[in-house]
C-alpha cells in the first residue's frame, strides 16, 4: 500500500507540470496531496492510468468508480478529442479474427455493442475490459444477414443505453434498454433496411432503407421517444441516395457518401444542421478534412480480444465507423460487481 501511495504522489507531481502548468515539486511522505487537486489530474489522465490507481486504496477506488466522476472523465475526454487540432474523429471497428459471423452494432460513450450471427449481443467497455451479455431477441431467427437493421445509443432521458434490432422479411422492431434486459416490440414498420448499423447522431440512430414504393430514404429511430421518422434529402441533380450509398459522421454532422474499392469515391454530402432539408451540403473528394484515429476490436469480447488502434487513417476509409470516446463507463449499468478487498 505504502509502495502505492508513494508511486501515486511522485505521478501527480511529474504530470502536473504538463496538465495543469503546475512545477515539478519534491515531496515528503508526510505531506498530502489536497483531494481536489487528485480528482483534477485524474480527470486528465488516460483510462489505463486511472485503472491502475484504483487499487491505491478504497477511498480512490469509490472516487474513481464513482458516478460523478465517470461522468466528468467522460465529458473531459470527449471534449479533449473535440478540441484536438490534429485529428478529426476517433473511430471503433470490429475485426474477426476466427472467421465467426460478428458484427459491431454501435458504440456509444466509450460502450461498444457487438453481435454474433445468433444475435447474441455483449456490451464491451473495449479499455477498462469490462463486458455485459444481453438475452436474445426472440422469433428473429437466427443469422444476420440483408435486410437486417439493428443499433445502439445513449438515451439521456433515462441515462440509460438502447439495442434496436429489426429481422429480416419482420415488420417488428424491438428495444431492449441495458437496465431492464428485457426486449419490447415498440413501431411495426415496412422498411427494407438497405443499411445494416444504424449511425448516432443527435440522439438518433439512422439508416438507409427503402420503402414499399422501391424510394430510397434515410430514417431516424429518436432514441428518447422511440419513434421512426423520414430525414429530408437534399433537393439536387448532384445527391444521390441509393443502395450502394453510406451513412456517416464527418465533422460531427451526419453524411452520405459512395465508396468504390473500399475507398471515399465522390459524392459527399454532409447535413450541416440536423433535420435540416437546406443545410445539406456537397463537399469535394478533395476538401480540408483531418484524419481519422481508428480503433480496432478484435476477437472475442468474453475469451481474448485485442485493441489496437491506428493514427492517420486515410480520408473516407471509416467514415461509416462509429465514433469511439475513452471512457470508463461501465456495460454494467445497475452495478459494477462488488470488489474484493
Amino acid at each position: 500500500m505504502h509502495k502505492n501511495v508513494n508511486y501515486f504522489k511522485i505521478y501527480i507531481y511529474s504530470i502536473s507540470s504538463t496538465l495543469l502548468g503546475f512545477p515539478v515539486i519534491r515531496v515528503s511522505m508526510a505531506e498530502v496531496v489536497h483531494e481536489d487537486l487528485v480528482e483534477q489530474i485524474l480527470l486528465r489522465s488516460e483510462v489505463k492510468d486511472v485503472i491502475r490507481f484504483k487499487s491505491v486504496c478504497k477511498s480512490w477506488h469509490s472516487l474513481i468508480t464513482s458516478p460523478r466522476f465517470v461522468n466528468r472523465h467522460l465529458k473531459h475526454s470527449s471534449n479533449k478529442d473535440r478540441n484536438d487540432s490534429k485529428i478529426g474523429h476517433r473511430r471503433i471497428t470490429f475485426e474477426d479474427d476466427d472467421h465467426r459471423p460478428r458484427n459491431l452494432v454501435g458504440s456509444s460513450n466509450g460502450l461498444v455493442c457487438v453481435t454474433s450471427g445468433y444475435l447474441q449481443f455483449s456490451v464491451v467497455n473495449p479499455l477498462t475490459g469490462e463486458v455485459t451479455r444481453l438475452r436474445r431477441p426472440p422469433y428473429m431467427g437466427y443469422w444476420l444477414c440483408c435486410g437486417c437493421g439493428f443499433g445502439f445509443g445513449y438515451d439521456s432521458s433515462t441515462d440509460d443505453y438502447k439495442v434496436i434490432v429489426k429481422g429480416k422479411n419482420q415488420t417488428c422492431v424491438r428495444v431492449m434498454s441495458l437496465k431492464s434486459n428485457v426486449w419490447r416490440v415498440i413501431e411495426e414498420v415496412k422498411y427494407e433496411f438497405i443499411s445494416k448499423t444504424g449511425i448516432l447522431s443527435n440522439g438518433a440512430l439512422h439508416w438507409i432503407v427503402e420503402d414499399e414504393h422501391g424510394k430510397k430514404l434515410i430514417i431516424s429511430f429518436d432514441l428518447s421517444k422511440e419513434e421512426f421518422k423520414e430525414i429530408p434529402q437534399p433537393d439536387d441533380v448532384r445527391y444521390e441516395c441509393s443502395s450502394s450509398s453510406y451513412l456517416g459522421i464527418v465533422k460531427e454532422c451526419l453524411c452520405i457518401f459512395r465508396r468504390s474499392n473500399c475507398c471515399l469515391l465522390d459524392n459527399l454530402w454532409i447535413m450541416k444542421s440536423y433535420n435540416v432539408k437546406e443545410s445539406w451540403e456537397r463537399l469535394p473528394y478533395i476538401h480540408n478534412m483531418k484524419r481519422d484515429i481508428v480503433h480496432h476490436l478484435k476477437g472475442d469480447v468474453w475469451l481474448s480480444s485485442t485493441f489496437e488502434h491506428q493514427w492517420g487513417i486515410e480520408l473516407g476509409l471509416f467514415y461509416d465507423a462509429p465514433i469511439f470516446v475513452r471512457s470508463l463507463v461501465s456495460p454494467h449499468v445497475n452495478g459494477r460487481p462488488k470488489p474484493t478487498w
